[in-house]
């Protein structure tokens, strides 16, 4: 059994030293790997149904402001050295396929391949208007779409896609992960949208044990 460590990306503990306290330490007691989570904006009004509450209700603490995750893990995997970096979950509309692939790769190429991409949908409708993002009900769709981008890109040394959110060819997308075919991508959430997502495009399904 393997286990993981969750650094914090709001509060005090999210200060450089701190953050490299807690990932050097974690190191040390043979952790497997340092998981982020992922907000980008926070809004201060917000209905969507918070799905760690069995209510559905934030937090009395609510969200706080958020470091941005892929930023956090590229720090953290200079500070390290052998623990695996884990995107836990990164909200797969939240950016821009190629962009977001053409992070993921570099940090894994710095961190010489120990990136593990957990993903997921998202549950924040009012997080996604205030980016201008693809309509929250598309989120499934667009979800899929972007993992296959990301593996399109990749592995393919002249990636070519055509889809309903994103199309693109002719451009190169090098340096490719070091992790081959790409790092490992696990799925979260626990529906059966999710758990059809995780079986068809991941290549692991990655529930939280939390959401009731």
């Amino acid at each position: 059994m393997k286990f993981g460590l969750r650094l914090p990306s709001r509060g005090p503990m999210t200060l450089p030293d701190a953050l490299v306290a807690l990932a050097e330490r974690a190191e040390r007691l043979g952790f497997h790997a340092l998981a982020v989570s992922d907000h980008i904006v926070l809004p201060v009004k917000v209905s969507s149904p918070y799905p760690y509450t069995r209510t559905g209700a934030l937090p009395p603490r609510g969200l706080g402001g958020a470091l941005e995750q892929l930023t956090t893990l590229s720090f953290v995997a200079a500070k390290t050295a052998r623990l695996r970096l884990l995107t836990s979950v990164m909200v797969l509309p939240h950016r821009s396929p190629l962009l977001a692939a053409k992070i993921l790769a570099t940090i894994d190429v710095l961190s010489k391949g120990r990136l593990t991409v957990g993903v997921g949908a998202g549950w924040m409708k009012e997080e996604f208007e205030t980016l201008g993002l693809p309509p929250f009900a598309d989120r499934g769709a667009v979800s899929d779409e972007y993992i296959r981008i990301f593996k399109e890109v990749w592995t393919n040394e002249i990636p070519t896609f055509e889809g309903r959110y994103s199309s693109f060819s002719g451009a190169r997308f090098d340096p490719s992960p070091v992790q081959k075919p790409h790092p490992p991508i696990w799925v979260g959430g626990e529906s059966p949208r999710a758990m059809r997502r995780a079986a068809e495009n991941g290549d692991g399904w990655y529930p939280i044990g939390s959401n009731p």
